[in-house]
């Protein structure tokens, strides 16, 4: 569940501005070919996921949508517990959030990207379980927690209903662009109210 206004397992906010966010390392994964916007992708999970060019997929959407033109973005995906050692470590919250978003001084009116977005599979394979446990659905909900993480690196926040609202249908009008539904709002559990993940900005 989500919710606007506290950080912690589920929910958005902004973590402890203090600190860097760890760098990406092995796994399967690769770069974009664009020489102007650099993807790269670390996959750490089980390959039967194929998400690394679904990834890709909506990163690109989203960036070109959100107007990013240059520069670079670096998706991890990790399990529960790598996730819930690094919510600890940026934000001081115990357990596992979805998604972590790190801006390292992106300038979206330059159109200019540098940011890492961290993603738990763990997470999204327990809230996929509330529409049916499907692999499929659980591809969707990691889709969302990318296009999250890169809104609020856009400037995007979710600290009041008006912006909760704002940001989660945008979401859904993104997803719904890739062809994957408004996956925000299927999901019957998510409201204003709880809480989850986490943007942690830049020192």
């Amino acid at each position: 569940r989500r919710t606007a206004g506290a950080t912690g397992p589920r929910g958005p906010g902004a973590g402890r501005p203090s600190q860097n966010p760890p760098p990406s390392q092995g796994g399967a994964g690769g770069r974009s070919a664009s020489p102007l916007l650099q993807i790269d992708i670390t996959w750490n999970l089980p390959a039967s996921w194929r998400m690394v060019p679904l990834l890709r997929r909506v990163a690109q959407h989203v960036l070109a949508a959100e107007g990013f033109r240059t520069g670079t973005l670096s998706i991890a995906v990790v399990s529960a517990r790598a996730m819930s050692a690094l919510h600890r470590e940026f934000t001081g919250r115990p357990g596992p959030t979805d998604v972590l978003a790190f801006d390292l001084g992106s300038d979206r009116r330059a159109g200019r990207l540098d940011a890492e977005v961290i993603l738990c599979a763990d997470v999204a394979r327990r809230q996929a379980a509330t529409r049916g446990g499907t692999l499929q659905a659980a591809r969707a909900e990691l889709a969302l927690y990318l296009v999250h993480g890169i809104l609020h690196v856009a400037g995007y926040d979710d600290h009041t209903p008006r912006e909760f609202a704002r940001m989660h249908i945008r979401e859904d009008e993104l997803l719904e662009g890739l062809g994957l539904g408004p996956v925000f709002k299927t999901a019957s559990t998510r409201s204003a109210g709880c809480t989850g993940r986490a943007r942690v900005p830049r020192p």
